[in-house]
């Protein structure tokens, strides 16, 4: 008994920091309502189009923003107060999700509108998703923020499996429209937290101003390039995030043509990837500091189980894979979060956050597209042993470019020098 006390206060210790407990509560219940949001546009899209190219165009809206934007975004984050433009953010994002209601409650929906709304939230979590990835640094000392940021992990995907749960009872014996409705008052309960905040104990630092917002791209961009334990992660990042995580993608087409099963195995799978998740959460929250060591190791393991999933056609089998999947999958991402979070500056953080989420969020519909072209040509099971291979040359990429990080610097600069003097 005293063991597992111990344990539980050592996985959560986060949370007897004030401002972070009610934060992380509070985005328990909002990612809840986002998840129930995500399962009813994808349905509405569905039943009014039965287009699965609409319902791509729609998750593009969705994420090109991001790709195009958090860049700018992390300039922004750094100069204001992160609380106030997450408070602009949540808003905005309430709003959306309130008009989206009125609109399918009132039957008068059109396409147009819902590409018109998915931008706009597209935009939103531009600065929404770096905002809150850097104010957890202020909530938290630095020695938790490791921690702090395996229980964003751990909440997301127990909020991923709730929220589809939930919102698949609620379209079935209500409709569509109320999930929005729920999601639109979820983020009541985020903008309460974050208004209750002792901003005392908030550790506030702003970045230098610089004279423009390229010049503060330029400065965030130039430091990840120059830290070799960033510039790495990143590199691998670009791989791992591009062909490991599309997930959305990968499990409809591994349920329906690899395991040849229906709606109950699709259900099966989700549900294991997101106890591996949930798992992985748990294991990083018990550690200080992860080490390159450990986040190319589950990089690797990452890679390594998406090419022995694509072998299998066992489905008890398949299903205890994903359960690794999930596990290795939440342990890289969110080690890799928070190894970028503790090496870089207080004052740069925004930027280096809008980095990982260009990366890795921004590279979704990339990924998403290859992954639809290649189950297209060669197959799903194919598909994936290619991905999982792609995630080792990352890995690979990553170690040769620590290793030989000094020479390919000097190669830099002579090559800089040359073409100077041409």
């Amino acid at each position: 008994m005293n063991r597992l006390r111990v344990l539980v206060k050592r996985n959560f210790k986060s949370l007897r920091h004030y401002n972070y407990r009610i934060y992380w509560i509070s985005q328990l219940i909002s990612v809840t309502g986002t998840w129930m949001q995500n399962i009813a546009l994808a349905w509405l899209v569905v039943t009014m189009t039965g287009s699965a190219v609409v319902l791509g165009v729609v998750t593009a809206l969705q994420f090109l923003p991001i790709l195009v934007l958090s860049l700018f975004a992390g300039v922004f984050i750094d100069r204001w107060p992160k609380l106030k433009i997450i408070l602009t953010t949540q808003g905005v994002s309430a709003l959306q999700a309130f008009v989206l209601w009125a609109l399918v409650a009132t039957r008068s929906i059109t396409l147009w509108e819902i590409y018109v709304l998915s931008l706009l939230l597209g935009i939103v979590n531009a600065f929404d998703q770096p905002g809150r990835q850097a104010f957890v640094a202020e909530m938290v000392p630095d020695e938790d923020v490791g921690n702090a940021v395996a229980l964003n992990s751990l909440l997301f995907n127990a909020a991923r499996t709730l929220g589809p749960a939930v919102a698949g009872i609620t379209i079935a014996e209500l409709g569509v429209a109320p999930s929005f409705l729920i999601n639109a008052l979820s983020f009541v309960a985020i903008i309460m937290a974050l208004l209750m905040m002792r901003k005392s104990e908030l550790r506030i630092l702003k970045a230098r101003v610089q004279s423009t917002v390229a010049q503060g791209i330029r400065e965030g961009v130039s430091f990840a390039v120059n830290e070799p334990n960033i510039a790495s992660i990143l590199i691998v990042l670009v791989f791992v995030g591009t062909f490991g995580y599309n997930f959305s993608t990968t499990l409809p087409l591994l349920a329906k043509y690899v395991l040849n099963g229906g709606p109950e195995v699709f259900g099966a799978v989700t549900a294991a990837l997101g106890i591996g998740s949930m798992l992985g959460a748990l294991l990083v929250a018990g550690r200080q500091k992860p080490t390159r060591k450990f986040i190319y190791s589950f990089a690797a393991i990452f890679g390594i189980i998406d090419i022995a999933i694509s072998f299998s056609r066992s489905i008890p089998l398949t299903l205890g894979l994903l359960v690794l999947f999930g596990l290795a999958s939440i342990a890289y991402i969110a080690s890799t979060n928070t190894s970028l979070q503790m090496n870089s500056p207080m004052e740069l953080r925004g930027r280096i956050m809008g980095l990982y989420v260009v990366v890795f969020a921004g590279s979704t519909p990339i990924g998403a597209l290859f992954t639809g072209f290649m189950a297209g040509w060669i197959g799903t099971a194919w598909m994936m042993l290619v991905e999982g291979a792609l995630c080792l040359v990352g890995v690979a990429t990553g170690a040769f470019y620590i290793r030989n990080k000094d020479t390919l610097r000097k190669s830099s600069r002579f090559s800089e020098a040359v073409s100077h003097d041409v």
